[in-house]
């Protein structure tokens, strides 16, 4: 017997996973993250837990399917920005690209969002993720900034105010159901974060 060819068998290893996928996400709307198992998942696609965990080390995994892609990509956007090109444009260029995409997934980023809100065990992930995306902005941060003694700590201070601003964003975007124009607030955010929270009030009041 021919072994399949190997357009063909990554069309099916596709397929799988976005069944798998699919199933997990109905399980966990249905019946909720905790109550599911992977055997009901791997039950309604038809395969085993050895076939489930080719593809997913876990449960929780599987409710982040795009966590490692979406890392890779932002990290090369990052790194393959123009020598010339500030951190603050280089993340308001990124983000641009980030906000036409998750405006085109609206309906399944909220849905994933209102299950990772009322599962404990998935908000723990979720700051583990920003914790890698605060990591890979410091990291190219750093390389970027003028060389001194206090490069690494200032590549840190902006990476962790920038992943707060992001947080922050993303949570008013959920709350209106993914509506407003992400990239607007994008923009807005970064504007907060490159002139300050309170300038003008500040000189206002003379402090």
């Amino acid at each position: 017997m021919k072994k399949p060819q190997p357009r063909l068998r990554e069309h099916k290893k596709d397929a799988t996973r976005r069944a798998l996928v699919k199933a997990g996400n109905r399980r966990f709307h249905q019946d909720g993250f905790e109550a599911t198992t992977i055997d009901d998942i791997c039950a309604d696609v038809g395969v085993s837990r050895r076939t489930f965990f080719r593809y997913f080390a876990n449960k929780d995994a599987l409710a982040f399917p795009h966590r490692g892609e979406r890392l890779e990509r932002f990290e090369e956007l990052l790194e393959g920005a123009p020598d010339d090109e500030s951190p603050l444009d280089s993340l308001r260029r990124i983000a641009q690209i980030f906000a036409r995409e998750y405006a085109a997934n609206r309906e399944q980023l909220v849905a994933q969002q209102r299950l990772i809100e009322r599962t404990p065990s998935l908000l723990a992930r979720e700051q583990e993720i920003d914790r890698d995306w605060e990591q890979a902005m410091a990291t190219a941060f750093e390389q970027r900034l003028a060389p001194g003694d206090d490069a690494e700590l200032r590549a840190r201070m902006l990476a962790g105010a920038a992943i707060g601003l992001i947080r922050a964003t993303m949570r008013h975007w959920f709350a209106m159901e993914g509506h407003a124009d992400l990239g607007v607030l994008g923009n807005q955010a970064l504007d907060v974060l490159q002139d300050g929270f309170l300038p003008r009030a500040a000189a206002r009041s003379g402090r």
